[in-house]
């Protein structure tokens, strides 16, 4: 299945080298992960907590595995690194109406084979993962990108 293409470009018109790639969950998990209202207020506190969760404007355009324009959607982009074991994590979720949300992709390549042996493993892997970034805050750096048609 092809990847979701994530074109990024800061305020400052900088374009991070060429678009992300990252792999649709739906292809090893069997679904989307879904996250929890409550999941997202943490990652706000934990943003207002600490200088190692940072926020900003950077989505450009969002291709779909379907080749479809998705841009125009309730996105996030978490990039997330383990300090400890320098591993970096992206997690593209789509936030719904309720404000919960989806996993829809994750990246890099690296971490998507890694995941690939048993699926629900991987969706185990994940879950642990997720969780950890909102609860060892002092593990990681984050960084948290939405899309740039938001004002």
């Amino acid at each position: 299945m092809d990847p979701w293409k994530i074109s990024l470009k800061f305020f400052d018109e900088t374009k991070i080298g060429q678009e992300l790639e990252l792999f649709d969950a739906n292809s090893f998990f069997r679904g989307y992960l879904k996250l929890k209202r409550s999941y997202f207020d943490a990652l706000i506190k934990n943003i207002k907590m600490t200088k190692k969760y940072i926020t900003g404007r950077a989505i450009e355009k969002v291709i779909g595995p379907d080749k479809e324009d998705w841009t125009y959607n309730p996105w996030i982009l978490l990039i997330v690194k383990d300090d400890i074991k320098n591993n970096p994590f992206w997690f593209f979720i789509k936030r719904e109406k309720d404000l919960s949300g989806l996993l829809v992709a994750i990246g890099p390549e690296s971490f998507e084979n890694y995941s690939m042996n048993d699926p629900s493993e991987a969706r185990n892997e994940i879950k642990r993962l997720m969780n950890y970034i909102i609860t060892f805050v002092n593990k990681f750096n984050c960084v948290i990108l939405l899309p740039n048609y938001l004002q």
